[in-house]
This record gives C-alpha cells, sequence and structure tokens, in this order.
C-alpha cells in the first residue's frame, strides 16, 4: 500500500468520525454540542477567531500546499 493511498484511508476515517460525532451531537437532543455551536463558541472571542485562522492556515499549508 502506498502512503497515498494510506492518506486517502486517514483522510476518510477522520470525516467519518466528524460525521459520526456530529450525528451523536443532534441524535442527543441537545446534551452534546454541535459543531455548529462549537464552532460559534470557538469564534466568540478575538483569540479565538486568531486561533481558528491559524490553524485552517496550518492545514491548508501541511495538507494542501504539495
Amino acid at each position: 500500500m502506498s502512503w497515498r493511498s494510506t492518506s486517502f484511508i486517514v483522510w476518510a476515517a477522520v470525516g467519518l468520525a466528524v460525521l459520526g460525532t456530529q450525528v451523536t451531537a443532534i441524535a442527543s437532543r441537545g446534551r452534546l454540542p454541535t459543531a455548529d455551536a462549537l464552532f460559534r463558541g470557538i469564534t466568540s472571542t478575538r483569540l479565538g477567531r486568531a486561533g481558528l485562522l491559524v490553524a485552517w492556515m496550518w492545514l491548508g499549508w501541511h495538507s494542501f500546499a504539495r
């Protein structure tokens, strides 16, 4: 198995984990926060917005700038 195939498998697993977490949060009827609630909480402060921007830039640079 090549590194490319392994990378696709890892990204698929991460995507399924995120999807599963979101479905679980919606099914919990408010006991667990959804992704929307988490992002609203993070972006409610200036530091949170700056941290999210840096994280997004890091992800883009390390994942897609090849």
